[in-house]
């Protein structure tokens, strides 16, 4: 798969902000929210004349957490997430990856766990609207 992403900037934030609200209605980021990301993590998108998928991730010494990774709706199902996904690990190839998902979000955790993650535990009651998360690991490659 390509290796082929682009970093977002703070001149990305009204992309980002579109993609966020068509990928997370009612539970998008804010704007404010956003803009700290772009300036204290790292944002992606794959280099696409309309893009498609984006992340946004926290890189640690020895981790890297995936915060967010959206599709838009008419892109959904067609491998754009797991291109993404697999970008990210090959710019991170000796870093573990981390993430959390709602448990009634089947699509992304058959993408997880087809793209080498594991159920680590779930966390009852963890987002607001009360549903629990499923915390997930992808070990490094080796």
């Amino acid at each position: 798969m390509s290796h082929e992403i682009r970093a977002l900037s703070e001149e990305d934030l009204p992309l980002l902000q579109e993609m966020e609200t068509y990928c997370f209605p009612g539970e998008e980021w804010t704007q404010k929210m956003l803009l700290s990301h772009l300036e204290y993590h790292q944002a992606f998108i794959r280099p696409q004349e309309t893009p498609k998928t984006y992340a946004l991730v926290c890189e640690t010494p020895w981790e890297v957490e995936i915060f967010r990774i959206a599709t838009l709706p008419d892109y959904r199902k067609q491998g754009e997430g797991k291109k993404l996904l697999f970008s990210l690990f090959q710019t991170y190839p000796t870093k573990d990856f981390f993430l959390e998902v709602k448990e009634n979000n089947i699509p992304a955790i058959q993408l997880y766990e087809t793209s080498g993650f594991q159920i680590l535990e779930k966390r009852k009651n963890y987002y607001p609207d009360g549903s629990t998360a499923i915390i997930m690991k992808r070990n490094k490659e080796l």
